[in-house]
């Protein structure tokens, strides 16, 4: 009988909590909340119903006959404004007129706007997360719900002399990032600059720390004010919320061959030494397989054909690494399943059955068809290649706070070591410096930093069948060869006009770098 009773005499209205703070890597708020008060009036304890129609009417900005009609009613509580300021509150308050009540509401605002949008997230009016981080971490972030309790008789009038009981609302915990403002908004200005320059569908980057696997900076255009959210059409907004970098599959065109080029060191059957002969094609399982340079390169080192990305290299280097060898490669650098980055939604990469796998598919997963990964899962495995050979698993994600600075959760580093030999690591990272200074990557050269890197442009499918004239324009990055800190990709899907990946990505990834550096 004692919860029955407090059910029937005591009204509550609720006190919400303040959501968690996301921050960056420096502490700079990114994502912050603002209290927001809903005015309510419960007819049967407004003493002068005039009177309060007219206080609400000219503190609310509200049509005083409309107010009055709904103090008039006989429902037990009606709500008058949401979202009005405290300075209303305090002079509706100190105007002491009865039968009027005021609950606190918390809104979520993003003091950027449009910055790391898709990877942000958002939350709906209850403040409740529904995409990105504001979801995936939505225990933390949500707070504790506070409650005033007002006791009252069997119709809703406030007892004489009731004492109001106040329970306050605790703050969600804090969230901290790895994502650096200034580098963050570096990518997002060279992916705006690509968009632009290239016309293109979207385009999309990253930046990475090497050694640790923590994202710096990601940013995928076209976007929009998290402030402004576009709810009105469901498609429209699914598709603008969309981490592309995580959560689509592509075929990496030649960026892959970073993967191919360090498996072939690290067996020891391909040496800097080795030389491969292009003359436009290679025969394989009967079928003329085109390099991307239809008259050929002719005979080239090692180092000469990956700074000049030719196909019939890779190739050779594949069909001479053999099936098992090659998948248990892949599969070492994690290109058959997830990363495990703290972002929904994540897919895995796509590879044919390996005992399905003939000679033919074999040579074209050499140079980057035949296969298809994410975004996130290629720079990763690439990360590999120069870093030290070392599997690292990206993370958003750097610590979670309580409200009293207690901590909750903090990113423990994941690292598989040993993908390949240190010394294979070294060898890469000079002949990939070598497609920056003399091969197709040059326009990621930055003054007085060693850059390294792939270039990748791959045609793309629809329905199973190649789609002329549609392509996606990549570059892998990083710097400094010498001790790498930075691993960034930029994707470009469908420009217009010039499509090769030296020329639509590499300068952005150079941009990037140039501004770090």
């Amino acid at each position: 009988m004692q919860v029955k009773a407090l059910e029937q005499w005591y009204r509550d209205l609720p006190i919400v909590a303040e959501r968690g703070e996301i921050l960056d890597a420096s502490g700079v708020v990114i994502a912050g909340s603002v209290t927001t008060y809903t005015v309510y009036v419960r007819p049967v304890d407004c003493a002068n119903k005039t009177l309060t129609a007219k206080v609400l009417s000219e503190s609310l900005e509200l049509n005083y006959e409309k107010v009055l009609e709904k103090i008039s009613s006989k429902r037990s509580e009606i709500a008058i404004k949401k979202g009005v300021d405290k300075s209303t509150v305090l002079q509706i308050v100190n105007s002491d007129v009865s039968g009027v009540y005021i609950s606190q509401t918390v809104e979520r605002v993003y003091p950027y706007g449009d910055f790391l949008t898709q990877v942000m997230g958002f939350t709906n009016i209850d403040c409740v997360g529904q995409t990105g981080l504001e979801k995936y971490y939505n225990s933390y972030l949500t707070g504790q719900n506070g409650y005033a309790y007002t006791p009252a008789d069997l119709v809703g009038r406030k007892l004489k002399d009731g004492v109001t009981y106040y329970k306050e609302g605790v703050k969600g915990a804090n969230m901290t990032l790895t994502i650096e403002k200034t580098i963050q908004d570096t990518v997002e200005n060279a992916v705006e600059n690509c968009a632009f320059n290239t016309g293109a569908k979207s385009v999309s980057a990253l930046v990475m720390e090497c050694d640790s696997g923590a994202i710096k900076g990601i940013a995928i255009t076209p976007s929009f004010d998290l402030n402004e959210v576009p709810r009105d059409n469901v498609a429209e907004l699914m598709a603008l919320t969309r981490i592309n970098l995580v959560s689509d599959v592509f075929e990496p065109g030649s960026t892959f061959k970073m993967v191919t080029a360090s498996l072939g060191i690290d067996s020891g059957k391909i040496t800097t030494s080795y030389r491969s002969y292009c003359n436009g094609a290679l025969m394989v399982d009967g079928q003329r397989i085109k390099c991307w340079r239809t008259i050929g390169h002719g005979s080239q080192s090692f180092t000469e054909g990956v700074a000049s990305s030719c196909n019939c290299l890779f190739m050779n280097i594949a069909l001479t690494l053999g099936v098992d060898y090659f998948y248990d490669g892949i599969e070492r650098f994690g290109l058959t399943q997830k990363t495990g980055i703290d972002i929904s939604g994540e897919a895995s990469g796509l590879t044919i059955n390996r005992e399905k796998v003939k000679n033919v598919d074999l040579a074209r997963i050499g140079f980057g068809q035949a296969i298809a990964v994410t975004p996130i899962e290629l720079i990763t495995a690439c990360n590999a290649v120069v870093n030290g050979g070392n599997l690292v698993t990206p993370y958003i994600c750097q610590s979670i706070t309580d409200v009293n600075g207690n901590n909750l959760y903090t990113n423990t580093q994941s690292v598989k070591r040993g993908i390949i030999k240190e010394s294979t690591s070294k060898i890469m990272r000079e002949t990939l410096e070598q497609v920056v200074l003399v091969g197709s990557g040059k326009g990621a050269q930055v003054e007085g930093i060693r850059v390294g890197g792939k270039t990748g442009t791959a045609q793309k499918y629809k329905d199973g069948v190649i789609a002329r004239g549609k392509y996606v324009s990549t570059f892998i990055g990083f710097a400094p060869v010498e001790q790498p800190k930075y691993i960034a990709l930029i994707v470009v899907d469908e420009p217009v006009g010039a499509y090769y990946g030296g020329l639509v990505a590499a300068p952005y990834v150079g941009q990037i770098f140039k501004s770090i550096f």
